[in-house]
């Protein structure tokens, strides 16, 4: 698949192998990634670099006093109709029509977000394999 804009993905987890294996999976698929390891440092990288960040995911419970339910706030100001798409150890709906994913794999999560990426939406479609485990909020 060749780069089009906005194709920079926040990855936003506060477990360093599972950020680490995630990271690379979207790099191999040729999309540009910024991490962080808190709620506040991708705070800061939203505010900072807002239209520089295309895709946005993070868990939900993050160290420190910003989770991915702020960031996902923060993240529609500049893309109101763009979903996040969220790790979470239960679902949880969302008004903004996030993606909350019930305890993720790496896979589900880079799947989830190619399809989400490249204007498919996994939930609304036959389910790939791997996409039982996920619930598209309302």
């Amino acid at each position: 698949m060749s780069p089009i804009m906005n194709e920079c993905v926040l990855i936003v987890d506060s477990n360093p192998g599972f950020c680490k294996r995630l990271a690379q999976a979207c790099r191999a698929a040729n999309y540009t990634v910024l991490a962080a390891d808190s709620g506040e440092r991708a705070f800061l990288i939203l505010r900072h670099r807002q239209h520089q960040i295309g895709w946005l995911y993070s868990r939900a419970a993050l160290p420190g006093l910003i989770d991915g339910w702020i960031l996902a706030d923060q993240y529609h100001q500049a893309y109101p109709s763009r979903p996040v798409i969220i790790a979470a150890h239960d679902t949880r709906l969302s008004a903004r029509g996030d993606i909350v994913l019930k305890e993720p794999t790496v896979t589900v999560v880079s799947e989830t977000i190619r399809h989400v990426i490249e204007g498919t939406q996994p939930a609304r479609a036959a389910a790939p394999l791997g996409f039982s485990e996920h619930r598209r909020a309302a």
